[in-house]
């Protein structure tokens, strides 16, 4: 982690860039902050509206259309096909009106795109830096949030409460879930690559700081997906050689002085704030019972006396009978139409509404998104990369558990995967070096 970054004298411009697609990548937070908790805006979509607009407009390089940049063009392709299939069928095949929140979605959606197309790769370092400092920042806001609220109570689901009328009670959890992954990831990329002593504990704590957060938030998702990436972890990064290379590494003296102030950190803060040990515990009690209601739910097979109905679940079991309706009729082709059912699995969700090509088209956008997150994931190219890398896995189990194939939360997301994830970095590409070696010839 490089402060140096910080610099605005003398890095303005990466810095202006990496803050808008901060903002785009992980707003949502701070959105629900402003606006939610400090009651800045109108408690609607309009404040979310003119958040991305002053996003995009921190992006606006002074070369527009003058100078492009190469992202993955497998990924541009392939999602511009998706989301330009989508666009179509909101324009023609839709049965459910064109709204405003719509139209803003696509125009957020192919804008930002197009700006990413500007930013340069040496982005990456400031980048990352700031989408962590972002995702630290609000989950503080998040705990001031909580602090406040007077109807939310230890055990409750972390989120902040909207403001506007008809609003979901208990805010958005998955929101603030994956803002803790953003912060852990982020945080994990760097400290590898730390030497400052105080940086290091910083970032160490910011990591247990973001899983808190994810463990509060009750996503199921969440920790289906933290599991997930750290499986990939251990399967293509780890080496049993790392265990004897980490204890040896132990006992140099600034990694000993770092792992005692960890120690001493963590028993002081259990000594004093041991209720938020058991507080997290609790959750985690919250989390297997509601593991045992999804299974019940999913299969009939009821593994413990508690078990009960998870209606979230519930509703994607119906989903996937809609599914099973179309599989099996005429609109198998061509769909339902724009957004013509809600199924909550957005990988069946786009053959319902768009027919087999617009399942086809986002299935192999996630396809070769995975294929190239397991080979950063290997190589390592840069935090930036690899972070991204692993922030996919953790969003994948999304693609059956929640939300929409049309979402800005997805969306955004992949815009920022496809400039940055499986390109080649000049600066981590070392071409072999030629031989210059006389040797003699005979004829």
């Amino acid at each position: 982690m490089n402060w140096s970054l910080l610099n605005v004298a003398n890095n303005f411009t990466y810095l202006r860039y990496s803050l808008g697609i901060a903002m785009m990548f992980n707003g949502f937070p701070l959105i629900f902050f402003i606006r939610d908790t400090l009651g800045v805006g109108p408690a609607s979509s309009i404040f979310t509206a003119i958040f991305f607009s002053f996003a995009l407009i921190l992006m606006v390089p002074m070369h527009l259309f003058k100078r492009l940049y190469k992202p993955n063009i497998i990924l541009l392709n392939l999602g511009l096909a998706f989301l330009l299939m989508a666009l179509y069928y909101f324009m023609f095949f839709n049965n459910v009106g064109k709204s405003v929140a719509d139209v803003g979605n696509f125009a957020f959606t192919f804008g930002f795109i197009v700006l990413l197309m500007h930013v340069p790769n040496d982005v990456k370092d400031t980048l990352v830096m700031i989408i962590f400092l972002l995702s630290f920042f609000t989950n503080i806001t998040l705990v001031y949030s909580l602090i406040t609220d007077p109807n939310w109570t230890p055990g409750m689901r972390a989120a902040v409460n909207f403001a506007n009328e008809g609003a979901q009670p208990g805010g958005n959890p998955h929101i603030t879930a994956r803002n803790g992954i953003v912060c852990m990831l982020t945080a994990l990329m760097m400290l590898g690559n730390t030497k400052n002593l105080l940086t290091r504990i910083f970032l160490f704590f910011s990591v247990l700081f973001g899983l808190g957060v994810v463990v509060m938030s009750l996503a199921k998702s969440s920790y289906l997906g933290l599991g997930l990436a750290a499986f990939a972890y251990f399967i293509f990064r780890f080496k049993f050689s790392n265990i004897t290379s980490a204890i040896g590494n132990a006992f140099k003296l600034r990694n000993f002085i770092f792992i005692a102030i960890i120690l001493v950190g963590i028993n002081y803060f259990l000594a004093r704030y041991g209720d938020i040990l058991n507080l997290l515990l609790g959750y985690w009690d919250i989390f297997q019972d509601r593991i045992m209601n999804v299974i019940f739910t999913s299969t009939g097979v009821r593994l413990s006396e508690e078990a009960d109905v998870d209606y979230s679940a519930m509703g994607r079991v119906s989903g996937f009978g809609e599914f099973m309706e179309t599989i099996f009729s005429w609109e198998v082709f061509l769909g339902r139409g724009y957004k013509a059912d809600y199924l909550d699995v957005p990988i069946l969700e786009a053959w319902v509404d768009q027919g087999i090509f617009g399942f086809l088209f986002f299935a192999a956008f996630n396809f070769f998104l995975f294929l190239f997150a397991i080979r950063e994931i290997r190589r390592y190219t840069n935090p930036l990369s690899t972070f991204l890398a692993f922030f996919f896995l953790s969003m994948m189990v999304l693609l059956v558990t929640g939300g929409r194939p049309y979402d800005i939360a997805f969306w955004f997301p992949y815009a920022v995967m496809i400039r940055f994830l499986g390109i080649r970095y000049l600066d981590s590409y070392q071409k072999k070096k030629a031989a210059t070696r006389l040797t003699t010839v005979t004829t």
